[in-house]
């Protein structure tokens, strides 16, 4: 069991995580080139047609720091990071394919990346008022304008934190349904454990809901923020782990799917590339 596990962790040390945790990286840092929009407060027309100001209260709640929030950046880092190793690291002692444990790794680095350079970029696009955008966005009552330069305040929608537990946790769930291979009983002693199993499964996507419903509970974002910020991160997830891998009700669903099973043979990439380029020229 050891020794499979240990080989399984080899392979992590590849050309093919490295690509996949740079461009993690690569499309983290793009999201910053988009342009912030800031949104004018809310202003209310007259019947003579001149716009004046008023105090929303649905913008005026209390901003609550990091540390004060249920779920603080730090935690949501351990929650991205360390939970899905760790499950990766259980799941490496029961695989019949030493090549799962990388696949793993690089399917989750790709969807990361994907669902934080989307969230970011649509966050800048929109440039929606959080909950707490007049205590953020140093609201001066008296001209009606913000005093402050703090672009956090018109960062609602969607929710980071939302995405990116979304993402990760989902992509862990897919993980452990998946080498469960739910497609056929899962029998204990002659009871079929299937059931339980999907439950236990899904327990990572519970974790996720709660960082999302904490949001809206610490006034950080709307309800439609974090449903948002979920469904991108739930798409990325389902993308990249049923690239590399079955659905999670087939039989197979514990191996990863064969044209990544085995290791890839020096030079291979290249030439399935000419071969694909002669075949579309042909």
């Amino acid at each position: 069991m050891w020794d499979r596990a240990v080989e399984s962790w080899k392979h992590v040390v590849s050309l093919d995580t490295f690509v996949a945790v740079a461009w993690m990286l690569v499309l983290w840092f793009a999201s910053q080139a988009v342009h912030q929009r800031e949104r004018k407060p809310p202003e209310v027309q007259t019947d003579a047609g001149q716009p004046y100001w008023v105090i929303s209260p649905l913008l005026n709640n209390d901003y609550k720091s990091s540390s004060e929030q249920i779920v603080p950046a730090p935690v949501l880092f351990v929650i991205c990071s360390v939970v899905p190793m760790v499950v990766f690291l259980v799941l490496s002692l029961f695989d019949t394919c030493t090549r799962a444990t990388a696949l793993r790794i690089q399917g989750i680095a790709y969807a990361f990346g994907g669902a934080a350079f989307c969230i970011d970029c649509v966050k800048r696009y929109c440039g929606y008022w959080r909950p707490y955008f007049y205590d953020q966005c140093g609201f001066d009552a008296a001209t009606g304008k913000c005093t402050g330069d703090d672009d956090e305040a018109f960062k609602s929608f969607p929710s980071g934190h939302s995405g990116l537990s979304m993402v990760t946790m989902l992509y862990t769930s897919y993980c452990i349904l998946g080498a469960c291979r739910l497609g056929r009983p899962l029998r204990v002693k002659g009871v079929d454990l299937g059931g339980p199993a999907v439950i236990a499964g899904l327990l990572p996507v519970g974790l996720s809901l709660f960082v999302a419903a904490s949001r809206v509970v610490d006034n950080d974002h709307w309800p439609a923020d974090v449903v948002g910020g979920a469904v991108i991160g739930g798409g990325f997830a389902t993308l990249y782990y049923h690239r590399y891998f079955p659905i999670v009700f087939e039989d197979s669903s514990h191996v990863p799917r064969a044209a990544f099973a085995s290791v890839p043979s020096q030079g291979s990439g290249g030439e399935d590339l000419v071969a694909g380029a002669a075949a579309a020229s042909a």
